[in-house]
Protein backbone atom coordinates (compact mmCIF):
# COMPACT_ATOMS: atom_id res chain seq x y z
CA UNK A 1 0.00 0.00 0.00
CA UNK A 2 1.86 3.37 -0.93
CA UNK A 3 0.50 6.25 1.78
CA UNK A 4 -0.22 9.31 0.47
CA UNK A 5 2.22 12.01 2.60
CA UNK A 6 -0.53 14.94 1.63
CA UNK A 7 -3.06 15.32 4.38
CA UNK A 8 -0.55 14.51 6.71
CA UNK A 9 1.39 17.52 5.54
CA UNK A 10 -1.70 19.70 5.39
CA UNK A 11 -2.34 18.37 8.71
CA UNK A 12 1.36 19.41 10.57
CA UNK A 13 0.99 22.98 8.80
CA UNK A 14 -2.70 23.45 10.60
CA UNK A 15 -1.72 22.09 13.46
CA UNK A 16 1.40 24.72 13.37
CA UNK A 17 -0.96 27.69 12.03
CA UNK A 18 -2.98 27.10 15.31
CA UNK A 19 -0.24 28.24 17.74
CA UNK A 20 0.61 24.92 19.30
CA UNK A 21 3.53 24.13 20.78
CA UNK A 22 6.65 26.65 20.58
CA UNK A 23 9.63 26.40 18.38
CA UNK A 24 12.02 23.81 19.78
CA UNK A 25 15.19 24.34 18.13
CA UNK A 26 17.08 21.33 19.58
CA UNK A 27 14.37 18.95 18.21
CA UNK A 28 14.74 20.52 14.59
CA UNK A 29 18.17 19.99 14.82
CA UNK A 30 17.74 16.68 15.84
CA UNK A 31 15.25 15.83 13.06
CA UNK A 32 17.59 17.03 10.23
CA UNK A 33 20.69 14.92 11.58
CA UNK A 34 18.14 12.07 11.66
CA UNK A 35 17.23 12.49 8.00
CA UNK A 36 20.99 13.07 6.90
CA UNK A 37 22.18 10.00 8.84
CA UNK A 38 19.43 7.99 6.98
CA UNK A 39 20.52 9.92 3.78
CA UNK A 40 23.70 8.69 4.30
CA UNK A 41 23.62 5.26 5.64
CA UNK A 42 24.87 2.75 2.88
CA UNK A 43 22.08 -0.16 4.19
CA UNK A 44 18.75 1.80 4.02
CA UNK A 45 17.72 0.86 7.33
CA UNK A 46 17.25 -2.66 6.50
CA UNK A 47 19.94 -4.92 8.19
CA UNK A 48 18.58 -5.80 11.75
CA UNK A 49 22.95 -6.73 12.40
CA UNK A 50 23.63 -2.35 11.95
CA UNK A 51 21.86 -1.09 15.09
CA UNK A 52 22.46 2.45 14.21
CA UNK A 53 21.38 2.68 11.18
CA UNK A 54 17.61 4.45 11.23
CA UNK A 55 14.85 2.15 9.56
CA UNK A 56 13.13 4.25 6.51
CA UNK A 57 9.50 3.50 8.48
CA UNK A 58 10.40 6.58 9.83
CA UNK A 59 11.18 8.96 7.23
CA UNK A 60 7.75 10.23 6.94
CA UNK A 61 7.83 10.79 10.83
CA UNK A 62 10.97 12.73 10.65
CA UNK A 63 10.10 14.65 7.05
CA UNK A 64 6.62 15.58 8.84
CA UNK A 65 8.64 16.95 11.96
CA UNK A 66 11.14 18.69 10.10
CA UNK A 67 7.87 20.45 8.04
CA UNK A 68 6.07 21.23 11.31
CA UNK A 69 8.84 22.45 13.23
CA UNK A 70 10.11 25.12 10.12
CA UNK A 71 6.41 26.18 10.21
CA UNK A 72 6.50 26.99 13.41
CA UNK A 73 10.05 28.77 13.42
CA UNK A 74 8.91 30.92 10.80
CA UNK A 75 5.15 31.42 12.09
CA UNK A 76 6.95 32.63 15.65
CA UNK A 77 9.14 35.19 14.58
CA UNK A 78 12.75 32.84 14.92
CA UNK A 79 13.39 34.28 11.19
CA UNK A 80 13.54 37.59 12.31
CA UNK A 81 15.60 37.01 15.52
CA UNK A 82 17.88 34.63 12.73
CA UNK A 83 18.43 37.77 10.51
CA UNK A 84 19.03 39.93 13.62
CA UNK A 85 21.69 37.75 14.33
CA UNK A 86 23.11 37.75 11.34
CA UNK A 87 22.53 41.79 10.44
CA UNK A 88 24.70 41.73 14.13
CA UNK A 89 27.37 39.17 12.68
CA UNK A 90 27.79 41.50 9.28
CA UNK A 91 27.06 38.70 7.30
CA UNK A 92 24.23 37.20 4.94
CA UNK A 93 25.87 34.14 4.18
CA UNK A 94 25.32 31.53 6.95
CA UNK A 95 27.94 29.37 5.16
CA UNK A 96 30.72 31.87 6.70
CA UNK A 97 29.37 30.37 10.19
CA UNK A 98 30.78 27.55 11.67
CA UNK A 99 29.15 24.59 11.90
CA UNK A 100 28.69 22.32 14.89
CA UNK A 101 28.38 18.68 13.87
CA UNK A 102 26.62 16.42 16.25
CA UNK A 103 28.41 14.96 18.55
CA UNK A 104 31.21 17.41 18.61
CA UNK A 105 32.00 20.89 21.09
Amino acid sequence: MIHDPQPMENFSIWAAAQGGEPFDPDLLEELVTDLLHMATQKTAGQRKDKPRDLPFENLERIRMGILAEATMLVMQGGMDIIRAALKEANTNDLRLCPRQHAGTE
